[in-house]
């Protein structure tokens, strides 16, 4: 039975490689539009372009910064994937912020880049909305923000607690 179990770890593949296609499809789709707009915008200030190239009006920092958003969507999705591949298939040699080891660890990356596509959905939210309750925008961002903080917090305090229980068991021994 633990042989059927150990073969079917090896299933995560599937999930592995398509959060890493996803991850690969939008930095590439969004880079290649990125750096479209970025000619455009830079045509239009050499004039070598016509006014409206890239449609409707929009604040071109505006732009920039829902193409931050979903870099950051690619990078929960590839982040996801790497760790699951370290979880459950092998090793992988990243630098040590990219090491995951449990899924705390896991879960710990993806909560830290989850809080920063949050701001930056934010940011985009003021920027885009000119009649926008700022008030009711910023904490329906900051409430979740607030408790995943509190998560993590809790969830490391009890590591520590545990790990000095530990250590005081094994003195006492």
């Amino acid at each position: 039975m633990s042989r059927f179990f150990v073969a079917t770890r090896f299933l995560i593949l599937i999930p592995i490689i398509g959060l890493g296609l996803a991850a690969a499809a939008l930095f590439l789709v969004g880079g290649t539009q990125l750096i479209w707009l970025l000619v455009q915008e830079l045509g239009q200030l050499l004039n070598i372009l016509d006014g409206q190239a890239h449609g409707e009006e929009v604040p071109v920092i505006i732009e920039v910064v829902e193409y931050v958003h979903l870099f950051l969507i690619g990078t929960v999705l590839y982040i996801t994937a790497i760790g699951f591949y370290q979880l459950f298939i092998g090793e992988i040699e990243f630098l040590g912020w990219l090491k995951i080891e449990s899924t705390e660890e896991l879960e710990t990356s993806l909560i830290g880049v989850t809080v920063v596509v949050l701001a930056v959905n934010f940011l985009a939210e003021v920027f885009s909305r000119e009649d926008m309750n700022i008030l009711a925008e910023g904490g329906g961002i900051a409430l979740p923000i607030a408790a995943l903080g509190v998560f993590v917090g809790l969830r490391a305090w009890a590591a520590r607690l545990d790990r000095e229980g530990l250590r005081h068991n094994s003195q006492k021994q």
